[in-house]
């Protein structure tokens, strides 16, 4: 036995004989900086977890390995999601407080798999073990972006969007696969330092030149594709295509939703519109920010403001895309939902309640405000609306309030936008054009993060994306930068051009293939005019959707099945 071990033998010992809560620590810390802005967040993604996988070998049993995990990515959430409470001087308390149990709670989300990892570790071996974790991780990742208490933000996927050649298979996978390739990294790498400490070298040795071989393919194999299909895309045909201006009035999202702002949002944007035409590159569409409209001008009381929003459409002579709280009144109780608001028709001339003929009793009228995008065509209006469906946990909604809609009313910002009624989920919004009408694939800000969400709008025919984002509330944090870099993962994985129009910031321009042009800075005050290519193709992920982590789910299940059925046989 060779009695002299190389200096790389020496550090990985040191490594493995870290003590526990270095390695917990190393793991909380790594996978925080792996995250936007840092350009170099793609080398930590493949490698977070290891620190953990290390430390979990002296683990006693699953208590220990919770408090454990749970050690290590509370620290994770910490330094990824801080931004999330805003944190400025007019700050809401309530989003300060919800920042606060978004970083103590959600890390028990990560720690679902390791625990179970861990068992299956303890029952059958570590090849296994990692191999379960692999496949568990993925397809719980994409169970983290079903439902109303969703929060994919975090997805490990993320940490690449500064990787564009190495991603651009995601149009097979969705993000997914990127995700499936990190935890291979971590698993291989983990598997070859646990594995020093065994003794038989020799068959160590074949096993090793058989993971690193593997883990090379992991990272070679897709930056050889990126470089083909980034080669084939440049030798493509010329397109059709629309020029966007991107309108950005760096408005405070906290005043704009008092009663005393004095400044009229829909002037405001509609005069930086003016001042883009003088230019001398007229646009086929204006996109405006979320609600860039704070007013709900489709409400019967707002008939000035909507008369008058339509005539400065008429005036631009060019389609509006903007974002504006939409007011809908629906046709019976149940058409509404448990969490819809209501209230007693009134006789407009004696203002007492109207009563129904059939029953006796007043009428009531069931309605909600949605925060929407609207699509205004001159000389026509409102064309087209999409009501945002997936809300922003508390932010924007209550999860599952439709179970106790009385929390509505005690769950409530003061700037009064956590009470949005929830759409019904995403369409292709229509877009009229001088000559033509194509569709557009509209999202509203948290919408974006969601991979499977955002293809849905291209199964329904839409010819590019857009959108729309008041990040403004997040202002001087990594969340806005964040925000904007995942935007690039739903181009590549739909194959569409997405305009970006943020409030405050960053507003932008995303190709097909992933590039990020026309830029603007936070804080800004500014317009963006650009032309965006449309396509009609559907890429292998928009056809058959999460194939990739429901897959995984079924594999992990497999290993489940087949090792209680090992032991079921030893027992015999």
């Amino acid at each position: 036995m060779n009695q002299n071990p190389s200096t790389i033998n020496r550090i990985l010992q040191k490594v493995l004989n870290l003590p526990t809560w270095a390695l917990l620590g190393l793991t909380g810390l790594i996978l925080g900086l792996a995250y936007p802005p840092n350009v170099l967040g793609g080398l930590f993604g493949g490698i977070g977890l290891i620190p953990l996988l290390i430390a979990l070998e002296r683990a006693t049993g699953w208590p220990q390995t919770l408090r454990w995990s749970y050690g290590s990515f509370v620290i994770f959430s910490g330094i990824t999601t801080w931004w999330v409470g805003s944190w400025q001087s007019n700050a809401d308390p309530w989003l300060m407080t919800s920042s606060i149990l978004l970083i103590l709670i959600h890390p028990f989300f990560f720690c679902v798999p390791i625990i179970l990892y861990r068992e299956v570790r303890r029952r059958t071996s570590l090849a296994i073990g990692l191999s379960f974790l692999v496949l568990l991780w993925t397809g719980g990742e994409y169970l983290h972006a079903l439902t109303d208490a969703s929060y994919p933000w975090l997805t490990l996927g993320n940490t690449q969007t500064y990787n564009l050649y190495y991603i651009q298979f995601i149009e097979y996978t969705g993000i997914w696969g990127v995700s499936l390739l990190m935890m291979i990294q971590n698993c291989l790498l983990a598997w070859l330092l646990i594995s020093l400490t065994e003794e038989n070298k020799k068959s160590r040795t074949k096993q090793g030149i058989a993971v690193t071989t593997t883990l090379v393919a992991t990272i070679m194999l897709p930056y050889i594709h990126g470089l083909l299909s980034l080669a084939s895309t440049q030798k493509s045909p010329d397109p059709s295509r629309i020029t966007v201006t991107i309108v950005q009035p760096n408005q405070n999202p906290w005043d704009k939703w008092q009663k005393n702002d004095p400044i009229d949002h829909i002037i405001d944007n509609n005069s930086l519109s003016f001042e883009a035409i003088k230019t001398g590159i007229r646009p086929d569409m204006f996109l405006w920010a979320e609600t860039a409209i704070p007013k709900p001008i489709t409400h019967p009381n707002m008939t000035h403001e909507r008369n008058r929003f339509y005539g400065m459409v008429d005036s631009l002579g060019i389609t509006v895309m903007t974002g504006f709280p939409d007011y809908v009144v629906h046709p019976s109780k149940e058409e509404a939902s448990a969490s819809s608001r209501r209230d007693t028709i009134l006789d407009p001339q004696t203002r007492k309640p109207v009563i129904d003929s059939r029953t006796g009793k007043p009428q009531v009228r069931y309605w909600d405000y949605y925060n929407s995008i609207g699509v205004f065509a001159p000389g026509t209006g409102i064309v087209d609306s999409y009501h945002k469906s997936q809300l922003v946990p508390f932010g924007e909604r209550i999860p599952f309030v439709d179970l106790a809609p009385f929390l509505i009313d005690m769950l409530s910002w003061d700037v009064g936008i956590s009470a949005w009624g929830k759409g019904k989920g995403p369409h292709a919004l229509l877009v009229p054009l001088k000559n033509d009408t194509i569709r557009a694939g509209a999202m509203v800000c948290f919408e974006s993060v969601y991979p499977n969400i955002v293809r849905q709008f291209v199964v329904d025919g839409a010819d590019f994306l857009t959108i729309v984002t008041n990040d403004g509330w997040y202002l001087g944090t990594p969340g806005p930068l964040q925000h904007e870099r995942y935007a690039l993962l739903r181009a590549i994985e739909t194959r569409r051009s997405i305009a970006r129009a943020a409030n405050t910031g960053i507003s932008c321009f995303v190709t097909p293939e992933g590039r990020i042009f026309g830029e603007t800075e936070e804080g800004e005050r500014t317009t963006r005019t650009e032309t965006i290519v449309l396509r009609d193709d559907k890429t292998l992920y928009v056809r058959f959707g999460d194939w990739l982590p429901i897959l995984c789910l079924i594999g992990a299940g497999g290993i489940v099945l087949i090792g209680l059925l090992r032991k079921k046989k030893s027992q015999e």
